[in-house]
């Protein structure tokens, strides 16, 4: 609401406005009081400017509000262009290739064809180490690629000698880690598929683990023999099983054998460690050492295995 302007009204009178005439102090402020104020100028109106400012302010707020949308919409859109094909396509953007080959595969399907190829009596096979079968006057040729072929019984197939082999390594793999450090490093060592060997620098010991099966009979007594220069000792496992330690000369070294001797399931289990040929190193174990190797978690699940998977070949263990 817009004031009206200031009149400039005359002096009162001595009877106007009042019912008598104001003291000369009254007049004289009275007065005064029109001298300055008259002349002033009323303030503008400060409503219309108040409306208009907040106006532009809700303005300015909208459109910030819709630039940030647009902005977040197209780095959306952006993302899925780019990241899209990759997130649809998955691991294996080629699921159409395996189709070729599936269908040529089945045309040659000889699946016996390794059985086909192994050693017969009369016909040697062009991929394997031929065996002889009438005497043994022709010394054996050393272990190419398939190496593992002598090591498994005559007539063995091939997933039976890669079989062998796997428990041939993981046998030295836990022997390595359980044994004392003396022993050296275990590894399979030859054709027997009992045979190990620890190499420790130039001195190698030899190592046999041998799991065949039980041939049913008692046990043996355990006695020393004097005449050998055998020992024995009576010892019970951590879970019941009887156990036989026996010292003894090792046969072709110099110095002492430590074996142990139990049974399981339904195998015999034998583990032995001879010192080197020439003796040097002395004798790497003692029956203690053996009796923890076999007490071991490792070793049980390792024999539990060659137990459960017996191969015929001298009573070899798997």
């Amino acid at each position: 609401m817009t004031p009206e302007p200031h009149e400039h009204l005359p002096p009162r009178g001595p009877g106007e406005g009042a019912p008598g005439r104001g003291t000369p102090d009254e007049e004289l402020f009275r007065e005064a009081l029109h001298r300055t104020a008259g002349p002033l100028s009323l303030q503008p109106d400060l409503v219309p400017d108040a409306v208009r400012e907040g106006h532009r302010r809700r303005a300015r707020s909208r459109a910030y509000a819709v630039a940030g949308a647009f902005v977040a919409v197209t780095a959306l859109t952006l993302g899925l262009s780019v990241l899209g094909p990759w997130l649809l396509s998955g691991p294996n953007p080629e699921p159409a290739s395996p189709a070729g080959p599936s269908l040529s595969l089945p045309a040659p399907t000889p699946t016996p064809s390794p059985r086909r190829t192994e050693p017969l009596p009369d016909m040697p096979s062009p991929t394997a180490t031929p065996v002889p079968t009438e005497s043994a006057a022709v010394p054996p040729v050393p272990p190419g690629p398939p190496a593992p072929s002598l090591a498994a019984p005559p007539g063995a197939g091939t997933r039976e000698v890669q079989r062998l082999e796997k428990f041939r390594q993981r046998a030295a793999g836990i022997l390595d880690s359980l044994l004392p450090a003396s022993v050296g490093a275990v590894l399979p060592a030859g054709d027997d598929p009992e045979g190990y060997q620890g190499r420790r620098g130039a001195v190698v010991h030899a190592v046999r683990l041998a799991v065949r099966p039980d041939p049913g009979r008692p046990v043996p007594a355990c006695r020393d023999i004097p005449d050998k220069g055998l020992t024995c000792e009576a010892v019970t496992l951590e879970d019941g099983t009887p156990a036989q330690a026996h010292r003894q000369p090792a046969e072709g070294r110099t110095g002492t054998e430590v074996s142990l001797q139990y049974r399981y399931g339904r195998s015999t289990v034998a583990l032995s460690v001879a010192p080197a040929p020439s003796g040097a190193g002395g004798t790497p174990v003692t029956a203690e050492d053996l009796v923890r190797v076999v007490q071991s978690t490792r070793f049980r699940e390792l024999i539990a295995y060659a137990d459960e998977n017996p191969v015929a070949w001298s009573g070899a263990a798997s």
